[in-house]
Protein backbone atom coordinates (compact mmCIF):
# COMPACT_ATOMS: atom_id res chain seq x y z
CA UNK A 1 0.00 0.00 0.00
CA UNK A 2 1.07 3.42 -0.88
CA UNK A 3 0.80 5.77 1.86
CA UNK A 4 -0.58 9.50 1.45
CA UNK A 5 1.58 12.03 0.25
CA UNK A 6 0.96 15.12 3.03
CA UNK A 7 2.81 18.19 4.67
CA UNK A 8 3.20 16.62 7.94
CA UNK A 9 5.10 12.97 6.77
CA UNK A 10 8.47 13.11 6.55
CA UNK A 11 9.21 10.48 4.19
CA UNK A 12 6.74 8.69 1.38
CA UNK A 13 8.33 5.55 -0.02
CA UNK A 14 7.48 4.98 -3.57
CA UNK A 15 8.39 0.95 -4.93
CA UNK A 16 6.88 1.25 -8.50
CA UNK A 17 6.33 -2.28 -10.88
CA UNK A 18 5.95 -0.49 -14.42
CA UNK A 19 6.56 3.67 -13.61
CA UNK A 20 8.13 4.33 -17.25
CA UNK A 21 11.18 3.49 -17.46
CA UNK A 22 12.21 3.26 -13.69
CA UNK A 23 13.25 0.00 -12.44
CA UNK A 24 10.84 -1.21 -9.83
CA UNK A 25 13.49 -1.97 -7.15
CA UNK A 26 14.61 1.62 -7.27
CA UNK A 27 13.39 3.32 -3.92
CA UNK A 28 12.15 6.60 -4.05
CA UNK A 29 11.34 8.83 -1.07
CA UNK A 30 10.02 12.50 -1.02
CA UNK A 31 11.13 14.72 1.67
CA UNK A 32 9.15 17.68 2.79
CA UNK A 33 11.26 20.67 4.27
CA UNK A 34 11.52 24.20 4.12
CA UNK A 35 14.08 25.75 1.22
CA UNK A 36 16.53 26.71 3.89
CA UNK A 37 16.21 22.69 5.76
CA UNK A 38 17.62 21.64 2.15
CA UNK A 39 21.03 21.89 2.94
CA UNK A 40 21.35 20.09 6.53
CA UNK A 41 19.21 17.75 5.30
CA UNK A 42 21.76 16.70 2.54
CA UNK A 43 25.18 17.47 4.72
CA UNK A 44 23.26 14.63 6.85
CA UNK A 45 22.48 12.18 3.73
CA UNK A 46 26.06 12.53 3.08
CA UNK A 47 27.67 11.54 6.09
CA UNK A 48 25.26 9.14 6.72
CA UNK A 49 26.34 7.24 3.63
CA UNK A 50 28.56 3.81 4.02
CA UNK A 51 31.93 4.57 3.04
CA UNK A 52 31.13 1.53 0.43
CA UNK A 53 28.02 2.79 -0.78
CA UNK A 54 28.17 3.52 -4.37
CA UNK A 55 28.48 7.40 -5.70
CA UNK A 56 25.96 9.95 -5.20
CA UNK A 57 24.59 12.25 -8.04
CA UNK A 58 23.29 15.14 -6.73
CA UNK A 59 20.89 17.64 -9.42
CA UNK A 60 20.52 21.24 -9.21
CA UNK A 61 18.47 23.15 -11.58
CA UNK A 62 20.43 25.82 -12.16
CA UNK A 63 24.28 26.63 -12.49
CA UNK A 64 24.79 29.11 -9.61
CA UNK A 65 23.12 26.26 -7.51
CA UNK A 66 25.96 23.81 -8.55
CA UNK A 67 28.28 26.06 -8.04
CA UNK A 68 27.36 27.65 -4.34
CA UNK A 69 26.58 23.85 -3.13
CA UNK A 70 30.30 23.00 -4.31
CA UNK A 71 31.91 25.83 -2.31
CA UNK A 72 29.36 24.64 1.00
CA UNK A 73 30.79 20.67 0.52
CA UNK A 74 34.13 22.20 0.07
CA UNK A 75 34.05 23.35 3.75
CA UNK A 76 32.50 20.31 4.77
CA UNK A 77 35.44 18.23 3.41
CA UNK A 78 33.22 16.39 1.96
CA UNK A 79 35.08 15.69 -1.96
CA UNK A 80 32.91 15.69 -5.13
CA UNK A 81 33.34 17.35 -8.62
CA UNK A 82 30.70 19.99 -10.28
CA UNK A 83 29.08 19.37 -13.40
CA UNK A 84 26.87 22.26 -15.20
CA UNK A 85 26.36 23.92 -18.59
CA UNK A 86 28.46 26.82 -17.98
CA UNK A 87 31.72 24.83 -18.24
CA UNK A 88 32.94 24.02 -21.56
CA UNK A 89 32.37 20.89 -23.42
CA UNK A 90 36.31 19.24 -23.03
CA UNK A 91 35.80 20.22 -18.92
CA UNK A 92 32.50 18.80 -18.48
CA UNK A 93 33.77 15.68 -20.34
CA UNK A 94 37.03 15.53 -18.36
CA UNK A 95 35.19 15.95 -14.88
CA UNK A 96 32.45 13.26 -16.20
CA UNK A 97 35.47 10.94 -16.91
CA UNK A 98 37.07 11.68 -13.32
CA UNK A 99 33.93 10.54 -11.96
CA UNK A 100 33.77 7.68 -13.64
CA UNK A 101 37.03 6.45 -12.27
CA UNK A 102 36.64 7.02 -9.04
CA UNK A 103 38.25 10.49 -8.38
CA UNK A 104 35.31 11.62 -6.36
CA UNK A 105 32.08 9.48 -5.07
CA UNK A 106 29.37 12.70 -5.42
CA UNK A 107 29.06 14.67 -8.25
CA UNK A 108 26.74 17.96 -8.12
CA UNK A 109 25.26 18.65 -11.29
CA UNK A 110 22.69 20.11 -13.40
CA UNK A 111 20.28 18.24 -15.91
CA UNK A 112 23.01 17.50 -18.58
CA UNK A 113 24.14 15.00 -16.33
CA UNK A 114 20.44 13.10 -16.70
CA UNK A 115 20.97 12.09 -20.13
CA UNK A 116 22.98 9.73 -21.90
CA UNK A 117 25.74 9.30 -19.15
CA UNK A 118 26.91 5.66 -17.96
CA UNK A 119 26.09 5.64 -14.09
CA UNK A 120 26.41 1.98 -13.50
CA UNK A 121 28.15 2.72 -10.03
CA UNK A 122 25.49 5.63 -9.10
CA UNK A 123 23.53 4.67 -5.87
CA UNK A 124 22.02 7.48 -4.87
CA UNK A 125 20.59 10.00 -7.19
CA UNK A 126 19.26 13.69 -4.40
CA UNK A 127 17.31 16.00 -6.18
CA UNK A 128 18.27 18.87 -4.29
CA UNK A 129 15.95 20.80 -6.56
CA UNK A 130 13.15 19.03 -7.23
CA UNK A 131 12.97 18.97 -11.17
CA UNK A 132 10.03 20.83 -13.41
CA UNK A 133 8.90 18.14 -15.23
CA UNK A 134 7.85 14.79 -15.02
CA UNK A 135 10.05 13.80 -17.88
CA UNK A 136 13.38 15.73 -16.01
CA UNK A 137 12.17 13.37 -12.95
CA UNK A 138 12.64 10.44 -15.38
CA UNK A 139 15.88 11.11 -16.89
CA UNK A 140 17.44 11.91 -13.05
CA UNK A 141 15.99 9.13 -11.35
CA UNK A 142 16.98 6.58 -14.22
CA UNK A 143 20.24 7.13 -13.43
CA UNK A 144 20.10 4.61 -10.77
CA UNK A 145 19.62 0.47 -10.85
CA UNK A 146 20.72 0.75 -14.09
CA UNK A 147 22.45 -2.43 -15.92
CA UNK A 148 25.52 -3.59 -14.43
CA UNK A 149 24.71 -1.94 -10.80
CA UNK A 150 25.50 -4.08 -8.09
CA UNK A 151 23.10 -2.15 -5.96
CA UNK A 152 19.56 -1.72 -6.00
CA UNK A 153 19.99 2.12 -5.50
CA UNK A 154 18.07 5.19 -4.46
CA UNK A 155 16.15 8.98 -5.34
CA UNK A 156 16.13 11.45 -2.74
CA UNK A 157 14.00 14.69 -3.54
CA UNK A 158 13.76 17.34 -1.62
CA UNK A 159 9.98 18.92 -1.85
CA UNK A 160 9.77 22.18 -0.67
CA UNK A 161 6.95 24.27 -3.24
CA UNK A 162 3.56 23.99 -3.41
CA UNK A 163 3.83 23.07 -7.69
CA UNK A 164 6.57 20.65 -6.65
CA UNK A 165 3.75 18.70 -4.28
CA UNK A 166 1.78 18.51 -7.84
CA UNK A 167 4.70 16.56 -9.42
CA UNK A 168 5.24 14.13 -6.05
CA UNK A 169 1.45 13.36 -6.79
CA UNK A 170 1.25 12.54 -10.28
CA UNK A 171 4.03 10.24 -10.12
CA UNK A 172 2.64 8.85 -6.94
CA UNK A 173 -0.55 8.20 -8.59
CA UNK A 174 1.20 6.98 -11.76
CA UNK A 175 2.92 4.63 -9.15
CA UNK A 176 -0.17 3.42 -7.51
CA UNK A 177 -1.66 2.56 -10.61
CA UNK A 178 1.25 0.86 -12.08
CA UNK A 179 0.88 2.99 -15.11
CA UNK A 180 3.12 4.94 -16.79
CA UNK A 181 3.91 8.80 -16.00
CA UNK A 182 1.18 11.31 -17.95
CA UNK A 183 2.72 12.28 -21.43
CA UNK A 184 5.73 10.23 -21.30
CA UNK A 185 4.94 8.40 -24.32
CA UNK A 186 4.98 11.29 -26.49
CA UNK A 187 7.83 14.12 -24.64
CA UNK A 188 10.48 11.61 -24.83
CA UNK A 189 11.86 13.36 -27.87
CA UNK A 190 11.41 17.02 -26.57
CA UNK A 191 14.81 18.86 -26.40
CA UNK A 192 15.79 19.25 -22.81
CA UNK A 193 14.69 22.71 -20.94
CA UNK A 194 17.38 25.35 -21.61
CA UNK A 195 17.63 26.18 -18.05
CA UNK A 196 20.64 23.80 -17.77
Amino acid sequence: ALGKFTDVGRFITLTTQSLHRLPPHVQQKFVRLKGQDKLPELLQLLKERPLSGGTVLIFCNSASTVNWLGYILDDHKIKHLRLQGQMSAAVRAGIFASFQKGDASVLVCTDLASRGLDTSSVQLVVNYDFPDTLQDYLHRAGRVGRVGSKVPGAVVSFVTHRWDVDLVRKIETAARKRTGLPGMDSSINNPPSKRV
